[in-house]
C-alpha cells in the first residue's frame, strides 16, 4: 500500500520530499522503528519535510506511515536475503519436481506482467532512436554492467559506432566528452542505483544529450535525470530475478531496431557470417 501511494503521488512531491520517498522505499525497517526527526537527520532534511511527505501521499501522519511499513515488512518477510529467496525454490525442490519447467514458467509469468506496462508507442520511439543514432553509448555499473555488456556486444554485431562505458575513470571522462546531440546514451540503473551512474546521467542531462533509461521502479532516482525511461518493475527489488527479463527486453529493443531497415541489417548479418566463417570457424580446423 505504501509503495503504491508513493508512486501515485511521486510526480507532485517536492525534490526534498522525493528524497524522503526514496529513503522510505529502500529503508522501510529504519523508518518503521525511528522517529520522523531521526529519519530527517539521516537523509539530511527536516522533520517537517518528513511529516509533510506523509500527508502528501495521502496518509494521516507519520504514525500511519510506520503502521503501513510494519505491515509491509511483515508481508514481505524481508528478513530473507535476495540471494536466499532466489535459491529457495531450488533448495526446497526434489529431483523429480521438474524444476526447470517451474522456473521457466515463473519467468514467463513475469515477462507477461512486464509486457503489460510497456507502451507500444514508447517502445517504437526507442527502437527508432536506436536505428537513427549516429553513435550509441551504453552505461551500466555494478550489477547493471552485465546487461550493458551484453547489449553492447549484440549491437556491435549489426551496427557501427556502439560503445560501452569503460571502467577506468579517465577513460569515462574522455567518453563522456565525445557524446553530443547525435548520440544516444542508454543507461541501465537497477537497485541499488549506483551513484556514479546517476552522476553521469545528471551531467549528460545538462549537456542536452539524448538518453534512454531502463530501471526497475517508478520512483527510481534515474527518472529525475532521464524522463524517457522504461520501468521493468518487480515485486521485490532483486537484480538477480530481474536479469532474465532485462535481457529479454534488451533483445526486443534490438529486434525492433532492425525493423526500420531490414535490408541493411540483413546485409550486416551476411557480412558478419562471411567474416565468421573465414576467421573464426577456421580457427578450429
Amino acid at each position: 500500500m505504501v509503495k503504491q501511494n508513493i508512486e501515485k503521488h511521486f510526480n507532485r512531491l517536492t525534490k526534498k520530499q522525493r528524497i524522503v520517498a526514496n529513503y522510505v522505499l529502500h529503508h522501510p525497517s529504519f523508518v518503521s522503528t525511528h522517529a520522523a526527526k531521526k529519519v530527517g537527520e539521516r537523509i539530511g532534511t527536516s522533520e517537517t519535510t518528513v511529516l509533510r511527505f506523509c500527508t502528501e501521499i495521502g496518509l494521516e501522519g507519520y504514525a500511519h506511515l510506520q503502521k503501513e511499513l510494519t505491515m509491509y515488512l511483515f508481508e514481505q518477510s524481508s528478513s530473507a536475503s535476495t540471494l536466499g529467496k532466489y535459491l529457495s525454490q531450488g533448495l526446497q525442490a526434489q529431483p523429480t519436481d521438474n524444476l526447470w519447467q517451474k522456473t521457466i514458467q515463473k519467468d514467463i509469468e513475469r515477462m507477461e506482467k512486464m509486457a503489460q506496462f510497456i507502451s507500444a508507442e514508447k517502445f517504437s520511439e526507442a527502437t527508432r532512436k536506436l536505428h537513427e543514432a549516429k553513435d550509441i553509448y551504453i552505461i551500466g555499473t555494478d550489477a547493471s554492467k552485465y546487461a550493458a555488456s551484453w547489449l553492447a556486444f549484440i549491437l556491435n554485431l549489426i551496427r557501427p559506432n556502439v560503445f560501452e562505458m569503460p571502467l577506468e575513470t579517465h577513460a569515462k571522462i574522455r567518453t563522456l566528452q565525445k557524446m553530443d546531440e547525435k548520440s544516444l546514451v542508454i543507461i541501465i540503473s537497477q537497485h541499488r542505483y549506483a551513484k556514479e551512474t546517476l552522476q553521469m546521467a545528471e551531467w549528460l542531462q545538462g549537456q542536452n544529450v539524448d538518453m534512454l533509461g531502463i530501471t526497475d521502479s517508478n520512483v527510481a532516482p534515474l527518472h529525475e535525470f532521464v524522463p524517457f525511461t522504461f520501468v521493468l518493475e518487480q515485486v521485490e527489488q532483486s537484480t538477480i530475478d530481474l536479469m532474465p527479463l532485462l535481457t529479454i527486453f534488451l533483445n526486443a529493443l534490438v529486434s525492433g531496431m532492425t525493423t526500420y531497415d531490414p535490408a541493411y541489417y540483413e546485409a550486416r548479418k551476411i557480412n558478419f557470417d562471411k567474416i565468421e566463417q573465414q576467421f573464426i570457424l577456421n580457427k578450429w580446423s
